[in-house]
């Protein structure tokens, strides 16, 4: 469930407190924000202004106790995010937990160019290679077919019959993909899976900044590149373009090689990664109507493109990308 927050400056000073960053100049809140409550902040130090995000956080990051770890693993390979910055005193009993980070620089892409996706690509790869190397096991990404018709279940009677239909066929072909000898074998580590516009910034020199690893787990690498495609390569009716989902694999595909199974699956993982994100959004959507205060995306975005990929499923051939 996703609820509006409007802390004051009190709430605002008393979490900034234990971080010891000095004078609260200027707040304000982030407005992409959903499943927690993000606030730009501004503060003074010894004559020194500097930025950060303070996260007041309502759902806990899937990585739990890793979540640290694993961000200051990214930071000292070398990849533009932001880890959390440590306490230097105890947080009050009564507040609620917080992270504060570094702002990083750059701004959220509407329309990306090419070559942007290939810059995203590379990163995607160059994370998933890090994490291989770190040593950490993050919890599994939660969102099984199970968990799908758990989430949806309860709010079948407020879909459409056409629409409940092609959710329950969607949610049981992608169960049989998942329970492919061949796909249970594909390349496996941490995912970040959100890796949406508005979770990666960029300025005029290319990719300054990957935001909201609060979905961070470990799942199939192939649905980072699925969450990526949907978003970023695919036309207003939802379907994918061709040139722009290339451009995407073979500039990962320079830095970590995809298997040519991962190929033949990716129309599949690009199916299950628009059903997730249907799901999440239509049972938010649904509870707004009936919760004051509840804040929701549309979820029609993400059922046009699962209408899209069951219509019109993008196949690659492998000997694109030299790997046969």
């Amino acid at each position: 469930m996703s609820a509006v927050f409007n802390n004051s400056e009190t709430e605002i000073s008393q979490a900034l407190a234990p971080f010891d960053v000095g004078e609260l100049l200027e707040f304000r809140a982030a407005i992409h924000g959903i499943e927690n409550a993000n606030y730009f902040i501004k503060a003074r130090k010894n004559d020194r202004t500097r930025n950060y995000v303070l996260t007041f956080i309502r759902q806990r990051p899937n990585a739990g106790d890793l979540y640290s770890p694993m961000m200051n693993a990214l930071y000292q390979h070398g990849l533009p995010v932001a880890p959390p910055l440590q306490r230097v005193a105890d947080p009050s009993s009564d507040q609620l937990p917080v992270l504060l980070q570094t702002c990083l620089s750059g701004d959220h892409i509407v329309n990306p160019m090419q070559r942007q996706i290939e810059g995203l690509g590379r990163f995607t790869a160059r994370m998933h290679l890090c994490m291989s190397q770190s040593g950490l096991a993050l919890p599994a990404f939660p969102r099984t077919p199970k968990w799908l018709r758990d989430t949806i279940d309860p709010w079948l009677k407020g879909v459409s019959y056409t629409n409940r239909k092609v959710l329950e066929e969607t949610i049981n072909k992608v169960d049989r993909l998942l329970q492919r000898g061949d796909v249970i074998s594909l390349p496996r580590g941490m995912i970040h899976g959100d890796l949406f516009r508005d979770n990666v910034l960029f300025n005029e020199r290319g990719l300054t900044g990957v935001l909201d690893f609060h979905h961070a787990s470990s799942s199939y690498w192939l649905f980072d590149l699925a969450v990526i495609a949907n978003d970023w390569c695919t036309d207003s009716q939802g379907r994918l373009d061709p040139d722009r989902t290339r451009a995407l694999l073979k500039s990962y595909h320079q830095i970590r090689r995809l298997t040519e199974q991962e190929l033949w699956f990716f129309s599949g993982f690009t199916l299950y990664a628009a059903l997730c994100f249907w799901i999440s959004r239509l049972t938010v959507n649904l509870a707004a109507k009936s919760e004051k205060g509840v804040r929701s995306k549309n979820p029609e975005q993400f059922k046009r493109i699962v209408v899209e990929h069951i219509g019109h499923p993008l196949y690659l051939d492998p000997r694109i990308f030299d790997i046969c």
